[in-house]
């Protein structure tokens, strides 16, 4: 007896080979012995739900599309008792995550990996009580990029999308005043920004090596980026951002399992480059090697 496949593809997602080649993805599937079925996602929330109501019928989950598909299928699968495992075809802009894991943007290679590969259980982080993420959860200067960014720039552009409108919000960066609370430290300071992530990579860039950023260790990278008052201080910011050196002078950085966010005012964040919703006291927490996604084997 086959084993059963539920296989959502985002048709929106930037790449076009995926739609180029999906018959040739498909076959890989096939092939390998599995009855596929495909749900082509209708937007927004409607993955999630889906997932939520059918994949107990199934051996296998995978998902094509940008980060921001990946997030709405870990949204479904950490609503479920039993998750089944999860392959991945990266097929957005930027795909931050299959940077991390060393996934192949070539989708038939991804397909293969999905088939042979292994499975491999990630942390994954909760902001407040109703949103997932597998990578970043962040607020303040450039967070809101990824999400009001033009779905046509970003096919044409790639990550430079991204960059071009970073860039277009320098005029606006304005500091916003945290109170940070950990099991073992209490920040209060003015920040310009804020990001809570798991991954190697963000926005297109990788940390170095020595970071000791690690998916599967129960524990996020936290960063702070200070206030600063004077333009050549903001450009020395940017260029350490660029660089990944956190000088002490211009961050608070460090690791934490759970972490609590107060605000005077609402502040808007985004998760996994979504709307995260504005929050004023929220609380981030890790679930250690919540999920299986399948990896190309060792």
């Amino acid at each position: 007896m086959n084993r059963k496949m539920l296989f959502f593809v985002n048709p929106k997602a930037g790449q076009l080979e995926l739609r180029n080649r999906l018959m040739e993805v498909l076959s890989v599937f096939t092939a390998a012995g599995y009855d596929v079925t495909v749900h082509t996602t209708l937007g927004a929330g409607d993955l999630t739900s889906f997932l939520i109501q059918e994949a107990e019928h199934y051996d296998l989950v995978v998902c094509a599309g940008g980060d921001g598909t990946l997030n709405e299928t870990v949204s479904g699968l950490m609503q479920l008792e039993h998750k089944p495992p999860l392959g991945y075809l990266p097929a957005g802009t930027v795909n931050d995550v299959a940077a991390t894991l060393g996934l192949s943007r070539d989708p038939v290679e991804a397909a293969r990996t999905v088939i042979g590969g292994t499975p491999y259980a990630i942390d994954i982080g909760s902001l407040g009580q109703d949103r997932w993420f597998t990578y970043v959860a962040g607020f303040g200067a450039f967070t809101d990029v990824s999400y009001q960014t033009p779905q046509q720039d970003k096919r044409i552009f790639g990550r430079l999308a991204y960059l071009l409108n970073g860039v277009k919000s320098l005029g606006e960066i304005r500091p916003i005043h945290v109170r940070v609370e950990t099991d073992t430290e209490t920040i209060e300071d003015d920040v310009l920004l804020g990001l809570v992530c798991s991954t190697t990579s963000v926005g297109g860039f990788r940390a170095r090596q020595d970071m000791g950023v690690k998916l599967d260790d129960g524990l996020f990278e936290v960063l702070l980026a200070k206030n600063i008052t004077s333009p050549a201080d903001l450009n020395a910011l940017g260029t350490l951002l660029l660089r990944r050196e956190f000088d002490p002078a211009f961050f608070h950085r460090f690791q934490v399992a759970k972490i609590r966010f107060q605000f005077p005012g609402e502040v808007k964040w985004t998760v996994d480059g979504e709307f995260g919703g504005a929050h004023t006291d929220v609380e981030i927490v890790n679930h250690n090697r919540a999920v299986q996604i399948i990896v190309p084997a060792s």
